[in-house]
């Protein structure tokens, strides 16, 4: 027998980078920037790690015009480039040897990158914004394909109960499509320190009056317990894990999504229940396949929501909107307000 169709009774945004731009981070086309701003005041990522060396070696690999000074390429495709090598170089003889180390690396300094800059809003973030109240509030769903912890954040200081699996009408579920800057899998973790500093995705992260225990299974992704100790988030992060679990914007991502299988199925249940939907600072671009195909079968499910909104000050995302999830939706040019 088919799946009964659920009822449509919740609200449910999905959140992409122009929400955390709005806030004050950096989104993806700022990224490699960021990293490398950050290496020029940071001894780990100059001198220790040698990322500037290294991306400009990797640069030069992957695009002839790179030998140009200042040459910076497309992120996505940057991205796209290294993390298919990584799958498709290992045996190409003289080639680019550092790919894999280099994508680990990446991710760490990008996770310190959106830790320090979510620490620097902090007091922005306690004294309220007026978009984020209607978005974090006790039985609102956000699906999201960010890496940053801003949400959770900003429930934790407004003491907002929050979830990273599953529902529950009394709390605020943030579901991370493409994982998170503290995340890793089990087989990942650093085995110096015990079960203590890391938390099962089930476990309620504010307030958390009990633990849960963490898994082991190799693939199953666990949380580093870094926002309870948040003065000294990034370097719990840096400490704990071995690898950090964040699947770039890379196109054709499939292969790295197998740990987040629950989370893609929590978040297709939480859309097709959607009364109403806000797509928000998210560009539904082209290549974005896997999103786009679970926004455009949970839309279609059960006669879709009430409403569809898009909210982006740009012309060309409501057109891709239009075109590949739905005719209906309601288009809203307004920007999100910055701090």
């Amino acid at each position: 027998m088919p799946a009964p169709t659920p009822a449509r009774n919740r609200r449910v945004y999905f959140v992409g980078a122009g929400l955390s731009k709005a806030i004050g981070l950096p989104n993806t086309a700022e990224l490699l920037t960021g990293v490398l701003s950050l290496a020029r005041r940071s001894k780990r990522w100059s001198k220790t790690e040698r990322l500037p060396q290294r991306l400009d070696t990797a640069f030069q690999y992957f695009y002839p015009d790179a030998t140009n000074k200042g040459y910076r390429p497309d992120v996505v495709d940057f991205f796209s480039a290294l993390r298919t090598y990584i799958d498709v170089g290992a045996g190409m003889r003289g080639g680019f040897q550092d790919a894999a180390e280099l994508f680990r690396s990446l991710k760490f300094a990008i996770a310190q990158l959106l830790i320090e800059a979510i620490r620097a809003k902090d007091a922005e973030l306690l004294a309220g914004h007026p978009y984020l109240d209607r978005v974090v509030r006790p039985g609102n769903i956000v699906v999201t394909s960010n890496w940053d912890v801003v949400l959770e954040r900003y429930a934790a200081l407004h003491a907002i109960p929050v979830r990273l699996v599953g529902y529950n009408a009394t709390d605020f579920t943030v579901l991370k499509l493409h994982g998170s800057v503290d995340w890793c899998t089990a087989g990942r973790r650093s085995r110096r320190y015990t079960d203590r500093s890391f938390a099962s995705l089930r476990e309620r992260l504010v307030p958390s009056p009990y633990h849960m225990k963490v898994p082991h299974a190799q693939d199953t992704l666990v949380r580093i317990r870094a926002q309870e100790q948040w003065r000294g988030a990034w370097s719990r992060i840096s400490s704990r894990a071995l690898d950090l679990h964040m699947v770039t914007m890379a196109r054709g991502k499939s292969g790295d999504l197998g740990p987040l299988q629950e989370i893609w199925r929590d978040a297709y249940g939480a859309l097709s229940r959607a009364s109403r939907l806000e797509i928000v600072g998210y560009s539904l671009p082209d290549d974005d396949i896997e999103i786009r195909t679970l926004l455009r079968g949970a839309i279609q499910r059960g006669g879709g929501p009430a409403q569809l909104v898009t909210r982006n000050p740009a012309p060309d995302v409501h057109e891709r909107v239009w075109r590949f999830l739905d005719r209906g939706a309601r288009p809203n040019y307004q920007a999100i307000p910055p701090f």
